[in-house]
């Protein structure tokens, strides 16, 4: 909750400072998901045969989509990349960065019409995908969530040469107001064409606007799990939390990156 109260402080509030707001959204968000993700004991489960809250799936699938849907997880450590590659930095947003695996290159989103700023990751035969795109508008408009993930889902069928209609392995909506905002949450997991997509949106409508965030994942079934541990969950991970799950502090000057002004030099805090 705390993550869209700061978003519509964005809307509402034009004094408050972008950046610094775009860095609390993305950081309260992962931690949220990272303290839900630990077990009272600090000890992994069995991820392998780990049940999940989509009942028919097992494994590190389920897993992105508790972890997903801010649900405990299990994991005791965060995920890393084992194999890393190229760094990936958004011109506009250079605190939208990772360290991307060999074989991954990032493409950076970015649309001044709607505000959109994000990032595709494609593995280079394009057969796996991480998209994340933090913030998009839709001008004077009352978008429910369903007609966003509706078109994220057709761009990504398209894309893969799919015409059928893909199986629906799990979905969760939820809606919420604070205040007079409503929020609204979507989500699917799907299979098609041999593949599995996780897909995801948070609409809000505040001050005459429709405001979304969507995540996508996806790989071919048989590798999924695999991608999910080894890419998609590092890449989540990378942005501002630390190898023992705290928030990043780049210069060591006390100040996270969550309360830095510039989180690369320690005189400035």
């Amino acid at each position: 909750m705390m993550t869209f109260l700061v978003f519509f402080d964005i809307v509402l509030n034009p004094k408050t400072d972008f950046m610094k707001t775009f860095k609390t959204i993305i950081c309260l968000l992962l931690l949220t998901l990272f303290c839900c993700s630990k077990d009272d004991n600090g000890n992994s489960q069995n991820i392998a045969n780990r049940a999940s809250s989509c009942e028919t799936i097992l494994g590190y699938t389920g897993l992105y989509w508790d972890f997903a849907n801010g649900l405990t997880t299990g994991l005791s450590q965060v995920p890393v990349i084992q194999n890393p590659g190229q760094q990936f930095i958004h011109s506009q947003i250079p605190l939208l960065g990772f360290i991307l695996p060999q074989g991954f290159t990032g493409f950076e989103v970015t649309d001044p019409q709607t505000q959109t700023l994000g990032v595709n990751v494609f593995r280079d035969d394009n057969a796996v995908l991480f998209r994340w795109v933090p913030t998009s508008t839709i001008f004077q408009q009352a978008i429910a969530s369903q007609s966003v993930i509706a078109n994220e889902i057709n761009t990504l069928l398209n894309f893969y040469n799919f015409s059928g209609t893909p199986e629906v392995l799990c979905s969760e909506f939820s809606q919420e107001i604070f205040g007079t905002i409503p929020r609204e949450f979507n989500a699917r997991l799907l299979r098609f064409n041999g593949r599995i997509a996780q897909v995801w949106v948070i609409t809000t409508y505040a001050a005459g606007n429709t405001y979304a965030t969507i995540s996508i994942t996806t790989a071919p079934e048989a590798e999924y799990d695999a991608q999910v541990i080894n890419t998609f969950l590092p890449l989540n991970f990378q942005l501002y939390v630390n190898d023992n799950g705290d928030i990043v502090d780049q210069d060591g000057d006390g100040w996270t990156v969550l309360e830095d002004p510039d989180d690369n030099d320690p005189n400035v805090q």
